[in-house]
């Protein structure tokens, strides 16, 4: 039996947007046979699809986090800003100020200081942002290394082994090129 080209788009567009997971719920969705689905998803390799869909999303999403992150980051800065001057023209006015007002002075420039570092991207303690993500990225490599030596040590069939190990490469790239240098 020939299906239209419109219930072949209906099966992906459910499958690839989770709305149905497996081909049999689809199949009975759109009353065809199973069988049909599952040969138009493996035609059109839906797997890899949904992948390069999930990746593209996580990538968009990564995209606005940083630019939120910046335009926040900007805002705080310019607040520390405009306090440290409110601070210095306060200052200017109290030509002779008391201990206590220094010590409150000095606990605010303190305060504006970590806050414009923590603005910029800087931690307290001095690293930068890239030495945080290189740091964050090598604990990542070291789970993917644990995760592989349990699978390797716990899972005795080859088979499922590479299945899972194949899996896992797909989910973390940056796993692979790490490992490829």
């Amino acid at each position: 039996m020939q299906y239209s080209t419109r219930k072949r788009e209906e099966a992906r567009r459910l499958y690839l947007t989770g709305e149905a997971t497996t081909v049999a719920e689809i199949a009975r969705r759109l009353r065809v046979k199973p069988h049909t689905v599952g040969t138009w998803k493996k035609q059109e390799d839906w797997d890899a699809l949904r992948i390069q869909i999930e990746r593209r999303a996580a990538e968009q999403l990564v995209e606005k986090l940083a630019s939120e992150r910046v335009t926040l980051n900007e805002t705080h800065h310019r607040l520390w800003g405009l306090v440290v001057s409110q601070l210095f023209e306060s200052m200017q006015k109290d030509k002779t100020p008391s201990v206590v007002t220094l010590k409150e002075i000095s606990g605010i420039l303190e305060k504006a200081q970590k806050g414009q570092r923590l603005a910029r991207g800087l931690s307290l303690d001095g690293q930068n942002e890239e030495q945080i993500r290189a740091e964050a990225e090598a604990e990542g490599r070291g789970l993917v290394d644990l995760v592989i030596d349990v699978i390797k040590t716990e899972v005795k069939d080859e088979g499922m082994r590479d299945r899972i190990a194949r899996a896992i490469f797909e989910r973390a790239p940056s796993a692979i090129e790490e490992e490829g240098r």
